[in-house]
């Protein structure tokens, strides 16, 4: 599925990002808030492309529990630091 790079959150109308693990190459719509705080959205397949959740899921966990893999936030992190994706000014 192929995702806008950028978006706005129809509910609070902020601006979101397109980011890609990785790690799976899952693609999810991300706002960085602040630097402790990441609104994920989670679009089309991508929680099943998503390697981490799959294996939480043979494990027998909820993935609508988990929030977002590691690799994932690696891959927002990585994002922040190399200046593709912005924390959002208050």
């Amino acid at each position: 599925m192929t995702v806008p790079s950028d978006e706005r959150d129809q509910a609070t109308g902020w601006e979101l990002h397109e980011v890609t693990c990785r790690r799976c190459a899952a693609a999810v719509l991300v706002r960085k808030s602040s630097l402790a705080q990441t609104s994920i959205q989670w679009r089309g397949t991508s929680a099943q492309t998503c390697v981490e959740l799959a294996e939480r899921r043979a494990a027998g966990q909820h993935p609508g529990l988990v929030p977002a893999c590691q690799a994932l936030r690696d891959s927002i992190d990585e994002a922040v630091r190399d200046g593709r994706l912005e924390v959002a000014e208050p």
